[in-house]
């Protein structure tokens, strides 16, 4: 009697604490939110409010209630014990970009204000979404929780997108220069709608392998002409480098589906190039191949010259790097994370993020070995964000929605996620 009772005991314990671990993936979802929300301002409410210093002000202010709202969820949740390696390491990488900084300066490179409070975001964030979240887990119910909130906020985006841009989507076949037209949505520009899709699509290849709705094959349909209506190579490439790469390893066994797929694949691409008008405007206006890389290829030469002209193992800082292309008649990105995490903080801070990459993929491995749906869907978005990576600027480690989305999605669920099996073990 008294096994059985203890027995009850700790099964009441363990459910308890997987109910409250499931909020955990809502809580990181409303993270997500809460980085978008300045966005939604400058977009909805307030034209041209993310060019002042104020929207700048409001990004921060929402990254610490992010962290406000994370804390006191850990705090309430479980007695907090650091794990002496990942404190170290974000210990490191905010020292690395103080000693960035402390490098710039002695040069006589005029340092941007805010990549000082850049120093010790990059402490927190590592802090609070990789070195406290290795204490705590996510069951697959707070797993569905979370890519099912992506989605909805996915569908909403598309909806609204197709509704305000409906005369213009509809006419999509007819423009003549695809700069013209910027179906965004509500967010900036249709580069970062298309981001955003990227998630959404990689969030309902989940739903739906777990799932098998139909409403899920609506979804993607919906997601579907949204990323092409963004007209985006990179976001369209890479959807299709994870679609590509999850069917190959998902169905490696299913030889006859595969089969099925690559004929009704070969045979959609015959039909588009044995059509005229379809195959002029996804050469044209799609694929663009007289406008190259859009002019990234000057960017990517400018930070090297930069690098040149500084130090290729500290780099100058993020925001003073962006800063100083802007001044140069480019846009505030480099459109390249690798060369943009090269100019931010040299070769250490790619160094730096390399680990957190191998870390996670790490992760990712104990997930396959235990859900392989799961691993599968993981490890193909991974790979499609390496590829993604080398065309577009993003962030991990700092306050914006881009760090908030990125580092919550590609490093925090899959850390919570493999936790829960560390556990089960």
């Amino acid at each position: 009697m008294k096994i059985g009772a203890t027995l009850k005991v700790r099964y009441y314990f363990v459910l308890l604490e997987v109910k409250s671990n499931d909020k955990l993936g809502l809580i990181l979802f409303y993270c997500i939110l809460i980085s978008l929300s300045p966005i939604l301002v400058s977009t909805m409410l307030i034209p041209g409010f993310n060019k002042g210093g104020i929207f700048t002000i409001l990004v921060g202010s929402m990254f610490f209630i992010q962290a406000i709202l994370l804390l006191v969820y850990f705090i309430t949740h479980k007695k907090i014990f650091f794990n002496k390696g990942l404190f170290l390491f974000a210990w490191i990488f905010m020292t690395s970009q103080a000693i960035t900084l402390f490098v710039s300066a002695l040069t006589g490179i005029q340092i941007n204000n805010f990549d000082y409070i850049n120093v010790f975001v990059r402490f927190i964030s590592i802090l609070l979404f990789v070195c406290i979240p290795s204490q705590f887990s996510l069951s697959r119910k707070g797993l569905e929780k979370f890519m099912f909130s992506i989605l909805m906020l996915g569908l909403v985006a598309c909806v609204y997108n197709m509704i305000v841009n409906f005369n213009g989507i509809l006419g999509i076949a007819n423009i003549n220069n695809p700069y013209a037209v910027n179906f965004k949505s509500f967010f900036t520009n249709r580069n970062s709608f298309g981001q955003f899709l990227f998630f959404c699509v990689i969030a309902n290849t989940y739903l739906y392998i777990t799932k098998k709705s139909v409403f899920y094959w609506v979804s993607y349909l919906i997601l579907g002409i949204n990323v092409f209506a963004t007209l985006s190579r990179t976001v369209t490439a890479s959807v299709c480098i994870f679609i590509l790469i999850f069917f190959l390893v998902y169905f490696r066994k299913k030889v006859v589906t595969q089969i099925l797929v690559f004929t009704s694949v070969i045979f959609l691409f015959f039909i588009i190039y044995s059509n005229p008008q379809v195959n002029n405007f996804i050469v044209n206006i799609f694929m663009r191949e007289e406008t190259g890389t859009s002019g990234r290829s000057a960017i990517w030469e400018t930070g090297f010259q930069i690098l040149n002209q500084s130090s290729w193992t500290f780099g100058i800082g993020y925001l003073t790097s962006t800063r100083w292309i802007e001044t140069m008649g480019f846009p505030n990105e480099f459109h390249n994370f690798y060369i943009e995490t090269l100019v931010g903080g040299g070769v250490i801070d790619l160094l730096l993020h390399l680990i957190i990459f191998i870390f996670i993929l790490n992760k990712v491995m104990t997930i396959y070995k235990n859900d392989k749906i799961t691993g599968t869907i993981y490890f193909a978005g991974f790979l499609a964000l390496l590829f993604y990576l080398f065309f577009e600027s993003a962030s991990f480690v700092s306050m914006g929605y881009v760090d908030s989305i990125f580092r919550i999605f590609f490093i925090t669920i899959p850390l919570l996620y493999a936790n829960n099996f560390n556990k089960s073990s």
